[in-house]
């Protein structure tokens, strides 16, 4: 511990101190000023897993999230991104980086490749922590040239992310539309063998085999009660068919039988009370025979009408049986047909579905290709920095400033060391072991003040 005299000699001594310890500053602030300084600039980049795009996810949310921005930061840092940095920035006409080549003696080589390299070589990709954010920063000896490449670096990759990803997806369309010709052509020749099939059967529409079912259905119909009616008429014209009820029964037989029998009472009346000669008898015998005869006409007649109608519903019979047999075979003909038909419609709907697919995949893709935004975008902007990167101004005035106080207490220690005098009471008595009676300011005095220059 430094005793009263020393804290008072580093009091006494404190213009020796200040001007170390300015004169350190001032040496830094002259370092400072002849060193070559480097600016750093930073942009960022912000990466979205899900990107624009649901259907061209660039990412997928299982990827690992340092795997993803590691693979980034290796393209930003690539040769591609880095001549599209050149080309936008036009340095390639930069007369001072061209000067800076020809000086380096690199002549042999390529402008271009050199300035590729040149730009890598000052720029750092890095990782926010914990975050999906890459950090751009470029170093240089000009802030602004620092921070417009900066920029371009970021601005370029997202360009080229999009264009990669615009360029993928007209490949894919490409592609698309080369296969929406294929599938194209598949379901129109699928089409014209189901069409040329139907024309050929006879077949208008799916519904042809229920139509034909129908028409069996009511073909049956018919024919079982034309058998029923056939039966029918067969038995009542059987033979005996004059005795048949229905011949006996029309109103012009019953009609004739009730005149007969009125006549052949007639007949027995005029028996009773004529000869057989009697013109009375003669005259009713002549009319009997004539009712008798017309009877059996009509019994003939009614006859022959009902065997006819037997006749008729007979071949009514066969006739329906024959369609009958006819629409059965053409039933059976058809469920084959309807079979082949089902299969080819069956290839069209898959040929259908197939087109549907590429076609829905196709104009996804061209939306894709002219979809003009990716997952990754700039979030901010470098601007120039206010101070350099190296060297580090504050940190080195710190430096400066706490050598300079250092050093100037440690000369100043130093010189009291070398040269002690007594500049308090503590210390006198430290020094002679005396105790002190009293003090005065002697520079307070009117003598000091005279010896001091003053009055």
């Amino acid at each position: 511990m430094f005793s009263s005299d020393m804290w008072a000699a580093l009091r006494a001594r404190w213009k020796l101190i200040l001007g170390i310890f300015i004169l350190s500053i001032a040496l830094a602030i002259l370092w400072i000023s002849t060193v070559e300084r480097i600016y750093v600039a930073r942009a960022s980049l912000l990466f979205d897993e899900k990107g624009p795009s649901p259907a061209l996810q660039e990412s997928s949310a299982s990827q690992d999230d340092r795997s993803l921005l590691g693979t980034q930061a290796d393209i930003i840092k690539s040769d591609a991104v880095a001549r599209r940095v050149i080309s936008a920035e036009k340095l390639l006409l930069n007369k001072r980086l061209a000067d800076t080549w020809t000086k380096g003696g690199h002549k042999a080589g390529s402008f271009e490749r050199w300035l590729t390299t040149d730009l890598l070589a000052n720029l750092e990709v890095l990782p926010e922590r914990d975050t999906n954010v890459l950090a751009v920063r470029f170093s240089a000896h000009n802030p602004d040239f620092a921070a417009r490449i900066a920029n371009s670096f970021a601005a370029n990759f997202v360009s080229m992310r999009m264009q990669i990803s615009t360029d993928t997806a007209k490949q894919y369309a490409s592609w698309f539309q080369q296969r929406t010709n294929e599938v194209r052509a598949k379901l129109e020749q699928a089409q014209s063998r189901l069409t040329d099939f139907q024309r050929s059967h006879g077949i208008v529409d799916g519904s042809v085999l229920a139509l034909e079912a129908d028409r069996l259905g009511a073909l049956s119909g018919q024919l079982a009660q034309a058998e029923g009616g056939a039966a029918d008429l067969r038995a009542r014209a059987g033979t005996r068919v004059s005795e048949s009820p229905d011949v006996q029964s029309t109103a012009v037989i019953q009609s004739l039988r009730q005149q007969a029998a009125i006549s052949e009472a007639k007949i027995g009346q005029l028996a009773s009370n004529h000869g057989p000669n009697h013109p009375d008898m003669l005259a009713a015998q002549a009319e009997l025979a004539v009712l008798r005869a017309k009877l059996g006409s009509e019994t003939s007649t009614a006859s022959r009408s009902l065997k006819v109608a037997s006749s008729a519903a007979s071949s009514r019979e066969s006739q329906l049986q024959g369609l009958v047999s006819q629409q059965r075979a053409r039933m059976l003909a058809l469920s084959g047909n309807q079979s082949e038909v089902e299969a080819l419609q069956n290839d069209v709907a898959t040929a259908q579905k197939a087109y549907d697919a590429v076609t829905q995949r196709l104009n996804l893709m061209r939306l894709q290709s002219g979809l003009p935004t990716t997952n990754a975008q700039q979030v901010d902007r470098a601007t120039p920095p206010l101070l350099p990167a190296s060297p580090n101004v504050p940190l080195l005035l710190f430096i400066a400033a706490l050598a300079g106080l250092v050093l100037g207490v440690l000369i100043a220690v130093i010189l009291e060391v070398r040269r002690p005098l007594v500049r308090t009471s503590a210390g006198l008595m430290e020094t002679i072991d005396a105790s002190v009676i009293g003090r005065f300011n002697f520079a307070a005095s009117r003598p000091g003040r005279i010896l001091s220059g003053g009055m």
